[in-house]
């Protein structure tokens, strides 16, 4: 009876997930619509799940759990940056990628003394585990600001329009050195080496991500536009060569004990850059778009498990204290921080406030939670989870709700048409 009770629920949840791959094919019917929330229906949908009685896996409950939810978001996460960093046209410099820098630099950093403070004072965390909490909360999330983000190769761009995208993609890296200072002083108890994190975690991991994802991205763009590549021979094997330049810079960057996020992101931008404005744009433009998809085919099977985990472990457990604190990381601290770091540049009020208020967070906080609670022994694990998971619950339910409306008012288009006319030109 056990297994034809497990047999049930797994085909249950291979319709599921089929039924939620179908669902993304209407995205384009409904992205006018102000209220049209992807990532809410189906969160929804696993909180449904777990409430009449599905299996959940649940990252509190067991190592393997825990490495299983880690591993799932991390790829989530590599994907979503490879196609954040071919998204982007416009290109890296100071005065068009202002708004970017001030974010990293002045945005972030206040961020994650703002929410370890709360973390502490109001959530009753260990240092440790402030760290932790803020360190994965900091993050514009590139796989959920997809709705706010750029849009495909070719759309209308500026430095305003760019600012959530290359945030994503780049503070998903610089996010690390607090997730491995919040491990460090889990592990020493007090005789923590600050000028070793400076230099290992800071220094040298995010030169390391940088110069990886920059001779990677080179390489590949080398040998794919050369004569046995593929963009010169069959041209049908994009999403191949997207997972191949992800995984190959992600894990030569691992192997150096660089940040891999950084890299992949990197790679991705100078793979772009490299074939911008040339005759191999259009096999860019096909690859850009198998990020999407793939991007989008785990971001729903993902999606379906974040509900699970809140209808089966969570609910129950929350208190006012997580509601607090992620009401103000969402419609406090992030909108505040983001307002702070863009004083003085020249951008519209309107514009300012957007970028502000649109630091999503989502499915990067996850693997940053996973990954520093596998790491080492934490004080309060629980907790933790709680707040990331109601914090990305609210953003999911706000920013995706009010994405739409934004991305019409900046006139930000998706449309598939120009990367069709450009390709049939070239």
């Amino acid at each position: 009876m056990t297994d034809f009770i497990m047999q049930n629920q797994i085909a249950f949840y291979y319709s599921l997930i089929g039924a939620a791959f179908m669902g993304l094919t209407f995205q384009p019917a409904f992205r006018n619509k102000v209220l049209y929330n992807i990532p809410i229906i189906y969160i929804l949908v696993g909180i449904i799940g777990a409430l009449i009685g599905l299996p959940v896996i649940n990252p509190m409950g067991s190592e393997i759990e825990s490495k299983i939810v880690e591993h799932a978001s991390e790829m989530i996460v590599i994907i979503s940056l490879a196609g954040a960093g071919l998204s982007i046209d416009l290109k890296a410099r100071w005065g068009t990628w202002q708004p970017t820098w001030r974010l990293l630099a002045i945005s972030m950093p206040l961020s994650v003394l703002c929410v370890a403070w709360l973390g502490m004072n109001l959530g009753g965390l260990s240092l440790a585990g402030a760290i932790l909490l803020a360190g994965a909360m900091a993050p514009t999330d590139p796989v959920l600001a997809r709705s706010v983000s750029v849009g495909s190769p070719h759309s209308e761009q500026d430095g305003t329009k760019t600012a959530l995208t290359s945030e994503a993609g780049l503070n998903d890296g610089l996010a690390f050195p607090f997730i491995w200072l919040a491990v460090g002083l889990a592990t020493t108890s007090g005789d923590f080496s600050w000028s070793g994190w400076v230099l290992d975690d800071v220094v040298y991991r995010i030169t390391t991500g940088v110069l990886v994802g920059l001779g990677v991205g080179w390489a590949l763009t080398q040998v794919l536009f050369s004569s046995i590549g593929d963009a010169t021979n069959n041209r049908s094997n994009a999403a191949l060569v997207l997972l191949a330049a992800t995984f190959i810079s992600y894990g030569l960057a691992e192997l150096v004990h660089g940040y891999g996020f950084l890299s992949v992101f990197i790679a991705a931008r100078a793979a772009r850059a490299f074939t911008k404005d040339t005759k191999a744009e259009p096999y860019e433009n096909k690859t850009h778009k198998s990020a999407d998809q793939l991007e989008a085919i785990l971001l729903a099977i993902i999606l379906l498990w974040f509900g699970t985990f809140i209808g089966g472990s969570l609910w129950h457990v929350w208190i006012w204290q997580d509601v607090a604190i992620a009401v103000a990381i969402v419609f406090v601290i992030r909108p505040l921080t983001g307002w702070l770091a863009l004083i003085g540049h020249e951008m519209s009020k309107a514009d300012r406030a957007k970028i502000a208020f649109f630091g999503i967070r989502g499915m990067g906080s996850i693997f940053y939670v996973a990954f520093g609670l596998n790491q080492v022994d934490f004080a309060d694990p629980e907790r933790i989870w709680c707040i990331v998971s109601f914090t990305i619950l609210v953003s999911a339910l706000v920013h995706g709700s009010l994405s739409n409306r934004w991305m019409a008012d900046t006139g930000i288009d998706e449309s598939e048409e120009d990367d069709k006319e450009k390709t049939e030109a070239a």
